[in-house]
Formats: C-alpha cells, sequence, structure tokens
C-alpha cells in the first residue's frame, strides 16, 4: 500500500514540480558526460533526465549513509541544473522529515529542498 502511494507520489512531483524550465546552471558537481551535456543549450531531454536521475541519486545516497533515517521510505527528485531537490514518502516519525531535509541540504550542488514527505499511518 505504502509502495503504490509512493509511486503515485512520485508521478505527481515528477509531471508538476520538475517540468519547469531550468533558471540556473548549478551543475551536479561530479563530471558525468551525462551532466555536462544536459547543461549544454539545445541539450536532448534524454541527457537532462539523465542528468536528474544522476543527481537524484548521489541526494539518496546521502539520505541512506544519514543515521536516523531507518525505515524511511524517502523518494528523491532533483533538476541538476536549477539544483532543486523535492523529498517525497514516508516517514516514522516527525523527527526524520527534519533529519532529512538537512541531510539533503548538505550535499553538494544543492540548492533548495523542498519536503513532500508524510507521517507513515500507525495501523
Amino acid at each position: 500500500m505504502h509502495k503504490v502511494a509512493l509511486w503515485v507520489l512520485a508521478g505527481w512531483l515528477s509531471t508538476g514540480a520538475l517540468a519547469q524550465e531550468p533558471a540556473s546552471n548549478a551543475a551536479a558537481q561530479n563530471g558525468a558526460t551525462a551532466a555536462s551535456q544536459a547543461l549544454q543549450p539545445g541539450a536532448s531531454k534524454k541527457a537532462e533526465r539523465a542528468a536528474n536521475r544522476l543527481f537524484a541519486r548521489k541526494v539518496h545516497a546521502a539520505l541512506n549513509k544519514t543515521k536516523g533515517l531507518e525505515g524511511a521510505d524517502i523518494a528523491v527528485f532533483a533538476n541538476s541544473q536549477t539544483g532543486e531537490v523535492i523529498l517525497g514518502g514516508f516517514i516514522d516519525s516527525q523527527d526524520q522529515e527534519g533529519i532529512a531535509l538537512e541531510a539533503a541540504r548538505k550535499v553538494t550542488g544543492v540548492k533548495s529542498v523542498t519536503s513532500k514527505i508524510v507521517l507513515r499511518p500507525q495501523l
């Protein structure tokens, strides 16, 4: 049930929040080919999506290494050009939201973090 809700949230966030035109050039800082291609004028949508996925994976890896986020199901949506990150998913306690936001802000290239995280209903 939680996985289905997470996928619905993921689809909603990816179509609305990150479909905007990029405003700045704050690229993912790892020098990957996909990221550099997406930053060039006229770059393909495929290269741009690849750079965004790479950037999101970098943030997600930081969340996975962060203590206090055990049991949290957090998805990361990122725009590598603007540095915008959206966190969505489920957490077990309200403290985990602050921990996740702080961990995401520390990742190189992140300019802003928005939370769409919700507290998992207790059954």
